[in-house]
């Protein structure tokens, strides 16, 4: 069987060149429209293609029967249509091969019908849906495994389910990763708020700070450190006042470092006595209170606290909390704590922990701002305003997929 493909400007001119080359007995297998390529014949009118075959011996004696008429008529196009048509079917009636050639017309536009119902059905879902598709998967990937960042961070799977329900709401279904990211940064360092340390008045007022927070987080080295810090760093005259009376070697571990750094300290026993250790450090420009360690269940220790923070009208009181302590247990601490009127929150011990999820997790819950870190044991340089920016990017991690 012999099988060839011809083309036309239409469909009668395609089974003309059927019919010239192969004879009446050829087989259309198919039929169909092309387009012709080119840039400028893109909105051209399409061509029209045959698929046809004929058997090997009919199609012998099919090419004897017009084997005249081509050589005598330039079959490529050079003589009338028309003419050429008149010469080769002169013996065929012509009634059946209208026929034909009508049938035919008649089945591809029918086709062409269909296809174009069947195209204009699928190119909304092929061109938009599945893209769109397509992207809304890969964003719930890569938020995804931002979202088990935080969470293997140790970030409380509340505030978790939060973050990424503001981002997804925020995003556009064709975002990249860099904007995904960008999204759960900022919402992240909002969280996390701008750092408040310590500032000091421009005027000669003196500053008095209190520190306070549960036995064992480290509120006497802190406090030495920040006092080494004002005091040489900063140039600043600093005193400090204990009232750590029930820890043992508190008071001595407190005047070993103030012997060290040179600075005064005034030790008190009761509450009462506050006031009058505060008035002989007026001309000092900051003046930094040692609290005792109070656990949260003891309400009888809470009071004596209290006093302290009331007779002191402090300026500023901070808060330390340890990163490795239980997130429960620390809200409880927060919980007790809610007596003061507003304080800022240290965070101790971070050189002790993995992860950085407790201060978002407990910056979120009180609604306090963050001021310190604190690193190590080592006065004074284990300790640095917190970095808002490193903590966001140690929270969300990186993104391999």
């Amino acid at each position: 069987m012999k099988i060839r493909r011809y083309i036309g400007k239409d469909t009668q001119e395609a089974m003309l060149k059927v019919r010239m080359d192969l004879g009446s007995d050829a087989i259309i297998l198919n039929t169909r429209k092309i387009r012709q390529k080119g840039f400028f014949k893109i909105f051209s009118k399409p061509l029209i293609e045959i698929l046809a075959a004929i058997d090997e011996g009919t199609a012998q004696s099919s090419s004897s029967r017009i084997h005249h008429s081509k050589h005598d008529k330039s079959f490529i196009g050079a003589e009338n249509i028309e003419t050429v048509e008149q010469n080769v079917y002169k013996n065929e009636d012509e009634k059946k091969r209208n026929q034909t050639i009508n049938d035919l017309e008649s089945k591809v536009k029918n086709m062409e019908r269909l296809l174009e119902k069947i195209y204009s059905q699928l190119q909304p879902v092929s061109n938009s849906s599945i893209r769109t598709e397509s992207y809304i998967d890969r964003n719930s990937k890569i938020i995804q495994v931002f979202s088990n960042n935080l969470l293997s961070n140790n970030v409380d799977v509340s505030i978790v389910n939060e973050i990424i329900s503001e981002v997804k709401n925020s995003i556009s279904p064709d975002s990249n990763i860099n904007e995904i990211a960008a999204k759960l940064y900022n919402r992240v360092t909002s969280l996390l708020g701008e750092p408040a340390p310590i500032q000091l008045h421009h005027s000669a007022k003196t500053k008095v700070i209190a520190f306070v927070g549960p036995t064992g987080v480290g509120k006497t080295t802190t406090l030495a450190k920040i006092a080494a810090i004002f005091s040489i760093d900063y140039q600043k005259k600093v005193g400090i006042i204990s009232s750590d009376t029930y820890r043992i070697a508190a008071v001595e571990q407190l005047k070993t470092y103030t012997d060290i750094l040179g600075l005064p300290i005034n030790v008190i026993y009761s509450p009462e006595e506050i006031t009058e250790a505060i008035s002989k450090f007026s001309d000092k420009d900051l003046i930094l209170i040692d609290t005792a360690g109070r656990s949260h269940k003891d309400a009888q220790q809470f009071d004596e606290l209290k006093k302290i923070i009331e007779l002191s009208n402090a300026d500023e009181v901070y808060l330390l909390i340890s990163v490795i302590t239980d997130y429960n247990v620390c809200k409880e601490i927060i919980n007790s704590y809610s007596f003061l009127n507003d304080y800022k929150i240290i965070f101790t011990k971070m050189d002790e922990s993995e992860t950085y999820g407790m201060i978002l997790n407990l910056i979120k819950h009180s609604n306090k701002k963050l001021s310190y870190i604190t690193t190590g044991q080592s006065v004074p340089d284990d300790i640095e305003i917190a970095k808002i920016d490193q903590i966001a990017k140690k929270l969300l991690g990186s993104i391999r997929i």
